[in-house]
């Protein structure tokens, strides 16, 4: 048998390749499914880390429980001095953590913390330097700290106390208008104060890290009674409206600036008009425990009113959270 042509053999080669058209149009087939899945991707990760930062809400909900069923109070909010409170107890400057590191598996924290000194004296310090992974969101990142260049650095969180319809520290307007809270500046309250119900009161939401890695920015700064150890029901889920605090990292203050839109600031002088709302990474909305242990996700839509209700521990609201 004779064998192939040298023109045959050269028509088998160029069909054995792809033409430059088939090439191209293989790599827009693979380019659109890439965009098709990438969403895809990118929200199942929103999910896995939106479900992680429930499950840390809920731990630190669970140990407040732990810690009521100790000490028969809620562990305070913050202390911004020395001072005898509704327990019996003396505090010096604290914020809430301490007192639950026990029951959040840092007892080890917990027995070497000295109660009788502030937050920002030596040992307590060192001990506030110590990343624990219950005090992050993975949505906005981990593992967070102060700039170091400060002597007085220590690590950031997202997770806040519920303060209620007032300021950081209470002014007498506030004292006027307050519908109890869970925890409070100053002082601790009891499980019986919690009148309209654990279930339909929150304990626990998110704040964003406003400046990680720098000291200009109070949002984060959750182990200090001045910084940003609560949230309030002044303002709904990542409003637009500003937050209200000592110190503001200047892209936050500038309307002008997208770090504005994200987590608007302004600057006020006295703690007494300190005003922090719930703000969160996920998308529409954040994560709120309730004070008996469950978490729902808050729409950034809901309503003032019901907002304010779900933040009130005595208010005798109907409204409810959705």
């Amino acid at each position: 048998m004779a064998s192939p042509t040298p023109a045959y053999n050269r028509r088998l080669q160029r069909n054995a390749g792809f033409t430059l058209v088939e090439l191209l149009v293989v790599i827009a087939i693979i380019g659109v499914m890439v965009g098709l899945l990438l969403p895809a991707v990118q929200a199942a990760r929103e999910a896995a880390r939106r479900m992680q930062c429930t499950n840390n809400l809920k731990q630190w909900t669970l140990a407040l429980h732990n810690h009521v069923d100790t000490h028969r109070y809620f562990s305070i909010g913050a202390n911004p001095d020395i001072r005898k409170v509704e327990n019996g107890r003396t505090y010096h400057r604290i914020s809430w953590p301490i007192e639950l590191w026990p029951y959040i598996e840092q007892g080890a924290l917990y027995d070497q913390y000295d109660f009788t000194r502030g937050f920002y004296e030596a040992p307590n310090i060192d001990l506030q330097r110590v990343h624990v992974p219950a005090y992050s969101c993975p949505s906005d990142g981990g593992g967070v700290e102060q700039a170091r260049s400060d002597t007085y650095w220590r690590v950031m969180g997202n997770y806040v106390t519920n303060m209620g319809n007032t300021h950081l520290h209470q002014n007498a307007a506030d004292q006027q208008i307050f519908s109890g809270s869970p925890f409070g500046v100053g002082h601790v309250y009891r499980m019986a104060d919690i009148i309209d119900g654990t279930s339909n009161t929150a304990c626990f939401s998110e704040i964003i890290i406003a400046s990680p890695g720098q000291i200009n920015d109070n949002r984060g700064d959750i182990l200090n009674d001045e910084g940003s150890p609560a949230f309030m029901s002044i303002l709904t889920p990542n409003s637009s409206s500003p937050d209200q605090i000592r110190q503001c990292k200047p892209t936050a203050q500038d309307p002008l600036n997208n770090e504005y839109r994200r987590i608007p600031c302004i600057t006020v002088s006295s703690n007494t008009e300190y005003q922090i709302a719930a703000r969160s990474k996920h998308p529409g909305g954040v994560a709120v425990s309730m004070c008996d242990g469950s978490v729902r996700f808050v729409t950034d839509s809901v309503a003032h009113d019901v907002w304010a209700a779900a933040l009130s521990g005595k208010g005798g609201e109907t409204l409810q959270l959705p």
